[in-house]
């Protein structure tokens, strides 16, 4: 058995005895989750691997990030999500039904409207746990794009004024080695939003998360990142007409204008 020292672990994350007791949960809960999940991390970084292989070559898909959740941090999630996992008696033989994220996958994407064919290919590759949740911002998309998704693509519209835009999925993932299942998230969304993303989460996390002033620049930051990804579509849209007008046959045409 690993050993997972409470006062070490508490002091390396900023947790004080009074925040951990007032989760409820008992220390050796979290030892026994510790080291069951210690065991089960290279079954996991398999399956992410997989997730990477069948994706990474899909015709809309500009590149796959994956991770697994380090052991340490299981443990922290769940101190800090105490009450919550506390009232769902958490314990060895049920966090991995309780705990979605152990595998995290973030599927990039160049347009905005490239993540239909990326919607198309994860139904037809995995089993979907939840209903997909698009998050937009306001205006992100016109009202009949959003009316389509939720009618034809089963997907629910997550409306959020100052949040990041990305398209969530729940994915049952069967291991066939220990006869169990897990679960990954899995977010896609598009090289400016997941710029944004990454930006947003090393400012604010942890410990500034309600910052006013730090929330309002990163609110500007993320409107700028919904107009370079309008900027991108418009360019796309507009490259067709541009080549058949400003193309290698108009080059020298303006030549010979100049002979």
């Amino acid at each position: 058995m690993l050993m997972l020292e409470k006062d070490k672990f508490l002091r390396e994350f900023s947790i004080s005895e009074k925040t951990f007791e007032a989760t409820g949960i008992k220390w050796k809960t979290l030892e026994e989750i510790y080291d069951d999940y210690v065991k089960l991390v290279p079954l996991l970084e398999k399956k992410a691997d997989e997730f990477t292989f069948k994706l990474i070559d899909s015709k809309a898909v500009h590149s796959v990030r994956r991770r697994v959740k380090k052991p340490t941090h299981l443990i922290e999630k769940i101190i800090r999500k105490g009450k919550k996992y506390q009232k769902r008696n958490i314990n060895v033989d049920n966090y991995k039904e309780i705990i979605t994220d152990l595998i995290g996958v973030r599927v990039l994407h160049l347009f905005k409207e490239d993540w239909v064919e990326v919607h198309k290919e994860i139904l037809k590759t995995w089993d979907i746990a939840e209903t997909p949740q698009i998050n937009v911002r306001p205006g992100d998309y016109s009202e009949e794009f959003l009316e389509k998704a939720k009618e034809f693509m089963n997907c629910d519209i997550i409306i959020r004024e100052h949040g990041y835009r990305s398209v969530h999925y729940l994915i049952e993932v069967p291991l066939e080695e220990t006869n169990e299942k897990v679960y990954t998230e899995m977010q896609v969304r598009t090289v400016f939003e997941e710029a944004w993303s990454e930006i947003d989460h090393i400012i604010r996390y942890p410990y500034d998360v309600n910052n006013p002033i730090l929330n309002e620049y990163l609110s500007i930051f993320n409107r700028i990142v919904g107009s370079a990804d309008e900027m991108g579509t418009f360019i796309k849209n507009l490259k067709p007409t541009v080549s058949e007008n400003f193309g290698p046959e108009s080059d020298r045409e303006l030549d010979n204008k100049f002979k």
